[in-house]
């Protein structure tokens, strides 16, 4: 499970990348950067591009404007216009066509907005934060509503997750009418990152029962697991738990796979045998080959696990079976494979007795020998 919130936390990445560019900043007011945009009708998409001044990176950011947002937009060459946010203003030069544009920009923050936040608990905010907040058009009665959720202990780091992820208090409402009352801030971020909505929270609790903790939520998340596969595993012979589907997920086992495997005769696979084949990369190929090795003994799914796990194949049971032992069993290849017992040990066992030694006798005198693992 740790491996699995590992693997949905990577998705943060790039979020957490922004908020690492976002801090450590002089104390300023204004930066520079660069601008593009693509105009589709009375919206323009921008994306704003700024060299980090320690060196460690670009910070990205974009947003839509409505062209009434803006002062002094028109199309043109070196035209110069501007956006007003409560976080700061956003001056723009640069050419613009019908559709597109590009050129510099320089922001400069509010006063008065750093002063609210200031006093709301987040003191000393970087400038690039700022930006973000303008970009996102964050205004104080967003962090003022935040906090009345219960979040009065807000980090800036989540403060600025939940701004660059369009975490709305409706979003937190919803997912807390979904089971989660008591949810904490990293959660929410996870969640968003992760696109959970509680439409998807709904369904998981259809395939899992309603007893799913953040965790399991962010595991199937992480592994797109849905009714689809739920329901294509239950066809294939498996009714599976919640965990059990994860195991699954993460294990990359499919119903083809399951179908395959099932097809190479066995009288039965359970769910545990299954895990174990994907776990060990073991294919309808492997049991093929382990079938051809001619076993008198029944194979078994476990046996086809142990010869797999100890590398037995072919020509090491060849090699044992001409050097004198032509009906050991498949168990028995195994023991010898774990202490390493091969032709040139058996000649030296049989010169040393006299006689050909008992698959026993073999593996009593690799332990006195001292080479076992």
């Amino acid at each position: 499970m740790k491996r699995l919130l590992l693997h949905s936390l990577c998705l943060l990445a790039l979020l957490f990348s922004v908020t690492v560019l976002l801090q450590g900043q002089k104390a300023q007011t204004q930066f520079d950067g660069t601008w593009s945009l693509m105009v589709k009708g009375d919206i323009l998409q921008f994306s704003f591009s700024a060299d980090n001044e320690e060196g460690n990176g670009t910070m990205h950011n974009s947003c839509k404007i409505s062209r009434n947002e803006l002062t002094g937009f028109k199309t043109g060459q070196g035209i110069t216009f501007s956006v007003k946010r409560p976080a700061g203003r956003i001056s723009m030069t640069g050419d613009v066509s019908d559709n597109r544009g590009h050129g510099t920009f320089s922001f400069v923050a509010d006063k008065a907005f750093s002063e609210y936040m200031a006093a709301d608990g987040f003191r000393d905010i970087p400038v690039k934060t700022l930006f973000l907040f303008a970009v996102k058009n964050t205004n104080p009665d967003y962090i003022k509503k935040i906090k009345e959720m219960g979040f009065r202990d807000l980090s800036l780091d989540n403060l600025i997750a939940f701004v660059a992820l369009d975490i709305s208090v409706d979003y937190i409402s919803g997912i807390r009418n979904s089971g989660f009352k008591s949810i904490e801030p990293g959660n929410i971020i996870s969640f968003k990152a992760l696109k959970i909505d509680p439409g998807y929270i709904s369904r998981i609790k259809k395939i899992a029962g309603d007893d799913l903790s953040v965790n399991d939520v962010v595991s199937f998340a992480a592994l797109k697991i849905d009714e689809n596969y739920a329901e294509e595993m239950y066809n294939s012979g498996y009714k599976l738990s919640g965990p059990d589907l994860v195991q699954f997920k993460a294990l990359g086992i499919t119903p083809e796979y399951v179908k395959e495997m099932m097809a190479t005769g066995f009288d039965r696979i359970s769910k545990d045998d299954i895990i174990q084949f994907r776990a060990q990369h073991i294919t309808p190929g492997y049991v093929r080959e382990v079938r051809d090795m001619g076993f008198n003994k029944k194979i078994t799914a476990d046996i086809v696990v142990k010869l797999k796990i100890f590398k037995i194949d072919r020509e090491y049971v060849q090699m044992i079976r001409s050097a004198g032992y032509p009906d050991l069993p498949p168990d028995k290849f195994v023991e010898f494979k774990i202490f390493k017992i091969d032709r040139d040990f058996i000649d030296r066992a049989t010169r040393f007795l006299g006689t050909k030694p008992t698959p026993e006798k073999l593996i009593q005198l690799k332990t006195a020998e001292g080479n076992h693992p």
